[in-house]
C-alpha cells in the first residue's frame, strides 16, 4: 500500500498539497529576496528626498507640501531629512539648485551643435517651448518658487528666493556674454530686454496654456538679435 502525504489546508479551509505549500513558501522567499534587492539598488535617502521634493513641488507647489508627505513619498525617516538638510526650507533650496544645474546642463546639450551666439541665445526660448507642453504649462519653476515667498521673513526664505533669482541671473549673464561675442561690445541692456521677452513668454504660455506667447517672444528676440547693431553707434 502506497503511503500518501497528508494535505494541509489554507486559510479558507481548502486542502493544499505539500507540493503546493512548498511552492507558496518558495514564492514568498522569492518575493522577499526581490524586495530586498530593490531596496539595495534604489537611490540613497538624499536622492530620494530630492526626487520626491521635485515631483511634489513642481506639480503641486512648495508651501502646500508638508514634511510628512515628502517623507512618505520618499520612504525616508524624518531623522534622515534633518540630518541631510536640516529643514524643509533647506530642502527647497537644494531642490531649486538641482533644477538650475539640470537646466544649465540641458541648455549646454542643446547648444552643442549651435556654434553661433545668436542661435545659443535662441536656445533659451527653444528649451522652454519644448518643455512647457510636457510640463502641463506650469510655467517657470523658478518664477513659481520665488512667487511663493513674495515677502521672505526668515533667512532660509531669503535663500529660497536667492536660489530662484540665481537661475535668472545666470540666464541674463549668459545672454549678455553671447551678445558681446556677437556684436563686439557690452550688451547687458539688450540682455535685459531678452530676459523680459523670456519671462513674458513663459507667463503668457502658463496663462493661455499654449506655446504661442513663447513663439512670439522668440520672434521678438530674433528681431532684436538681427537689428540691434543699427540701434547703436560703435
Amino acid at each position: 500500500m502506497t503511503n500518501s502525504v497528508p494535505a494541509t489546508k489554507d486559510g479558507d479551509g481548502t486542502p493544499v498539497s505539500a507540493a503546493g505549500t512548498s511552492a507558496r513558501k518558495s514564492s514568498a522567499r522569492g518575493s522577499a529576496k526581490s524586495a530586498s534587492s530593490r531596496r539595495r539598488n534604489r537611490p540613497g535617502p538624499r536622492q530620494r528626498l530630492l526626487e520626491s521634493a521635485t515631483q511634489l513641488f513642481t506639480t503641486e507647489g512648495i508651501r502646500v507640501i508638508g514634511i510628512d508627505r515628502i517623507l512618505r513619498d520618499a520612504d525616508v525617516a524624518k531623522a534622515s531629512l534633518y540630518s541631510l538638510f536640516g529643514s524643509k526650507d533647506n530642502l527647497v533650496v537644494a531642490y531649486i539648485e538641482e533644477l538650475d544645474q539640470d537646466w544649465r546642463r540641458r541648455w549646454e546639450e542643446m547648444c552643442a551643435d549651435r556654434p553661433k551666439p545668436e542661435d545659443r541665445i535662441l536656445a533659451f526660448f527653444d528649451m522652454v517651448i519644448a518643455d512647457e507642453p510636457q510640463e502641463n504649462f506650469r510655467g517657470s519653476h523658478f518664477q513659481n518658487a520665488a512667487s511663493e515667498y513674495p515677502r521672505p521673513d526668515t533667512d532660509s526664505e531669503h535663500r529660497i528666493r536667492q536660489a530662484a533669482m540665481e537661475h535668472r541671473r545666470w540666464c541674463r549673464d549668459t545672454m549678455a556674454d553671447l551678445l558681446t561675442e556677437k556684436f563686439g561690445y557690452a550688451s547687458r541692456t539688450l540682455a535685459d530686454q531678452l530676459i523680459v521677452f523670456l519671462d513674458g513668454g513663459i507667463a503668457g504660455a502658463k496663462m493661455s496654456r499654449t506655446v504661442s506667447p513663447l513663439e512670439t517672444a522668440r520672434e521678438l528676440a530674433k528681431q532684436l538679435l538681427y537689428t540691434a547693431p543699427m540701434m547703436y553707434t560703435i
